[in-house]
C-alpha cells in the first residue's frame, strides 16, 4: 500500500489503493489518533479502496502528529489491516505571519549557534555579582550539541550521511 506519511490541513484528500477485501462487502475505515480523534471512511468496490475528504473537513483537523490504523470490518468481523504515523500540518492558509517554517532540529542548531557566536567575544563560563551568580553551559559541551543537532538536521533533509558497517574477511 502506498500511505501517506503527510496531510496539509485545509486541502483536498483523494487517494485509491488495491486490497483483496475491497469487493462492496467490507468497510474500509482510517482512525488516526494524535492531538484530536479522527476518522476517514472509504469506498470499496472492484479491488479498489478510495478514501476521498473534503477541504472544509481537512480543515478542521488539528495539526501534529498521529498514529493511524486502517481497519476492514463487515459484520462483526473487524481487521486490522495497517498501521503507521503520519503528520497533520496546519492549513497554510490560516498561518500567522510569525510563522517560523523551521523545524525543531534547525531552531535548536540556530540557538547554539547564537550562543557560540556570544560566547566568543564573552568567554566567561562562571560569573557573579553581588552575591548573585551565572553559570552557562561549558563550550565543550556546546559543541557536542550543536554536532547532535547537525545530524538531526541533516537526517531531516536527506542530506546527512549514514554510518554503516562493511565487514570483511582478509586472507591470513
Amino acid at each position: 500500500m502506498n500511505e501517506l506519511k503527510k496531510i496539509s490541513a485545509g486541502t483536498s484528500l483523494n487517494w485509491t489503493f488495491e486490497h483483496d477485501l475491497a469487493d462492496g462487502t467490507w468497510q474500509f475505515e482510517y482512525i488516526l489518533r494524535g492531538q484530536s480523534a479522527i476518522a476517514i471512511a472509504a469506498s470499496a468496490e472492484n479491488g479498489q479502496v478510495t478514501f476521498i475528504a473534503t477541504a472544509s473537513t481537512t480543515a478542521t483537523w488539528i495539526a501534529g502528529h498521529y498514529d493511524w490504523r486502517l481497519y476492514a470490518s463487515k459484520g462483526d468481523e473487524k481487521h486490522v489491516i495497517e498501521s503507521g504515523q503520519l503528520e497533520i500540518e496546519p492549513d497554510f492558509t490560516q498561518v500567522q505571519a510569525e510563522y517560523d517554517p523551521r523545524s525543531h532540529a534547525k531552531r535548536m542548531l540556530d540557538a547554539i549557534n547564537t550562543v557560540l557566536e556570544g560566547r566568543i567575544l564573552s568567554d566567561h563560563e562562571r560569573y557573579s555579582i553581588d552575591g548573585r551568580s551565572l553559570d552557562r553551559i561549558p563550550i565543550m559541551e556546546l559543541h557536542k550539541l550543536r554536532r547532535s543537532y547537525i545530524l538531526k538536521f541533516s537526517r531531516e533533509n536527506g542530506s546527512g550521511f549514514r554510518i554503516k558497517r562493511v565487514l570483511a574477511r582478509l586472507p591470513e
